[in-house]
């Protein structure tokens, strides 16, 4: 019974080393088919759970070699087990090492910040013709008075998300002398195409902030736009057009405010290229996510597309933008982002890209994770040059 006990045991151990070398081996070498598309997400992005896992299962492994003296039992699994670890110290180096050379400290497991007394309030700001909007005011009671604003764009490719999305981000701001809006917006269906309201539901939502905006402590002329793949496009979008003159005033006539900066993570900087993602495992998911947006390709409506791509929006006026961007996002092709970046610095915008080399799209999902703090620490920092 012992024997069998221990053969089952060792047959374990070398099943759950050979997965966490796959997702592993994936991250580092992301060319990996299909399991490339996907490892990196949950490697980089709950690394505070996968390093050590993949400690403990080395040292299981060497303990069942060990017990089973000359016999070498359990050999492979070591093996597994010690190429697993290996692979989560490369990237773990590289991706550590991209955010220290812009004077971040790296961190391994979780560093969240206490937020828990951020108060959060919710109001209405317009109704549209699918529903009344709102949007969520985190504030600290300190007695602040002129405060920056800081408005968040949640992402979910325009089809899903919520204004409560990554509240973390905006409850961290607020902690840190901001007054931080989170926008919601109408959400796109397969039978509902909004790509020609969405950025002006927004638009309205920046009046409404600034109208409020000494409601709350705030300075309406200081305002930062953040937000996440679809709503780092909208962010980078809405902050080109405004300063731009695209969009000068919401329909009760208020002049929209300018934006100062922009600070994005791995935003959709052309829809085409999203929508022709050829990813085998996330490609189909971007198809779709461009498609309730839009209603079409782009070859059936090459405007539309190119007036959604934030390269075409770019003037002399546009905000400093901070881009974060994964080297291996299978969701949102990075190459479109660098393209951006190299038409920014050719119009002389201030720019700053952040790439996470082994990073994919929400490589901060876990608040207070390496990249998560990154992002808010070089985001503030960013912000604070063009106070």
């Amino acid at each position: 019974m012992e024997k069998k006990f221990g053969k089952l045991a060792r047959i374990l151990l070398t099943i759950l080393t050979t997965l966490v070398l796959l997702f592993s081996a994936g991250t580092v070498f992301p060319w990996l088919p299909y399991i490339g598309s996907v490892a990196n997400i949950v490697t980089v992005g709950f690394l505070h759970l996968w390093l050590p896992l993949c400690v403990v299962l080395f040292l299981l492994s060497l303990t069942a070699v060990f017990a089973a003296g000359k016999k070498k039992k359990g050999a492979l699994a070591l093996v597994f087990s010690a190429c697993s670890l290996i692979c989560t110290i490369v990237f773990l180096c590289g991706n550590a090492a991209a955010v220290r050379q812009f004077g971040v400290r790296p961190n391994v497991f979780l560093r969240k910040e206490d937020v828990s007394f951020v108060r959060t309030e919710t109001y209405p700001y317009m109704r549209s013709e699918f529903s009344e909007l709102e949007l969520n005011v985190y504030t600290v009671d300190d007695g602040g008075t002129c405060r920056p604003i800081m408005v968040y764009i949640h992402g979910g490719g325009w089809i899903q998300g919520t204004k409560d999305s990554h509240s973390y981000y905006s409850k961290v701001f607020a902690k840190h002398g901001y007054v931080v809006f989170s926008v919601e917006y109408d959400l796109s269906t397969e039978d509902r195409h909004l790509a020609d309201s969405t950025e002006l539901q927004i638009a309205e939502a920046l009046a409404w902030i600034k109208n409020h905006a000494a409601d709350f402590g705030a300075d309406s002329s200081r305002i930062f736009l953040t937000g996440g793949s679809a709503g780092g496009n909208l962010a980078i979008e809405l902050g080109y057009k405004i300063n731009g003159g695209v969009y000068r005033t919401s329909t009760d006539g208020t002049e929209l405010p300018k934006i100062k900066a922009v600070s994005v993570t791995f935003p959709v900087a052309s829809l085409e290229s999203f929508y022709q993602n050829t990813d085998p495992v996330l490609g189909p998911m971007a198809h779709r996510m461009a498609s309730c947006y839009t209603g079409c390709s782009p070859e059936d409506n090459p405007e539309l597309y190119e007036s959604l791509a934030p390269i075409s929006s770019i003037t002399p006026d546009a905000p400093p933008t901070c881009m974060f961007v994964g080297a291996a996002d299978s969701l949102v092709p990075p190459e479109a982002t660098y393209g951006l970046q190299d038409a920014l610095e050719a119009a002389g915008i201030p720019n700053q890209m952040i790439v996470v080399p082994y990073g994919n799209h929400m490589f901060d999902i876990a608040d207070g994770n390496m990249m998560n703090c990154a992002y808010l620490e070089l985001s503030m920092r960013w912000f604070e040059q063009y106070f």
